[in-house]
């Protein structure tokens, strides 16, 4: 990958981390429905994460000429308890929510966003020579995996709870 075809995929990766923010943040603002604006909100703050992780390879990039040294482990093991921490909030609040089409339709648009994300970070590792850029975009793939998993999560919720909720309490009917 060339320097300016470098900087032009780092510029993308950045605008499509913005608008995914804008998306969650406006939509988390409208949505009624407790679990979906708490996703929401969850997923605006993550897409933050996102834009400082990559505004500061490229400027790390920009400032040295080298591909910056990162620092993603941490990182990491902190998202995998948030997204943990998440997941019991979402499973307490099932209880006191009444899921709308505007939900569903939100829920529908995030997932292709997402899957449109990992695909286009999925094509720049590919491209990528530098392992410190490979670990980036690595962390950015796992990241949108995770998004659309809880998003995928929240839309079957939405869509069929009677099913959701016998798949996330483990109470399957038995055959007789």
């Amino acid at each position: 990958m060339q320097d300016q075809g470098l900087k032009e995929t780092l510029k993308k990766a950045l605008e499509m981390e913005e608008k995914g923010y804008r998306f969650y943040r406006d939509s988390s603002n409208k949505i009624e429905n407790e679990i979906t604006k708490k996703t929401f909100k969850f997923l605006a703050n993550n897409e933050l994460l996102h834009i400082k992780s990559i505004k500061d390879f490229y400027e790390t990039l920009v400032k040295s000429g080298e591909f910056p040294k990162l620092a993603i482990d941490k990182l990491r093991d902190k998202r995998i308890e948030e997204l943990s921490i998440f997941s019991k909030n979402i499973n307490e609040l099932k209880e006191k929510i009444k899921p709308s089409d505007s939900d569903k339709e939100a829920c529908e648009f995030a997932i292709d966003f997402e899957n449109a994300g990992y695909a286009y970070y999925e094509k720049m590792l590919k491209e990528a020579k530098d392992d410190n850029l490979k670990r980036l975009l690595e962390f950015l793939l796992g990241e949108e995996k995770k998004h659309c998993e809880a998003i995928m999560t929240l839309h079957s919720f939405i869509t069929d709870s009677a099913n959701w909720y016998m798949y996330e309490e483990g109470s399957f009917p038995q055959g007789g």
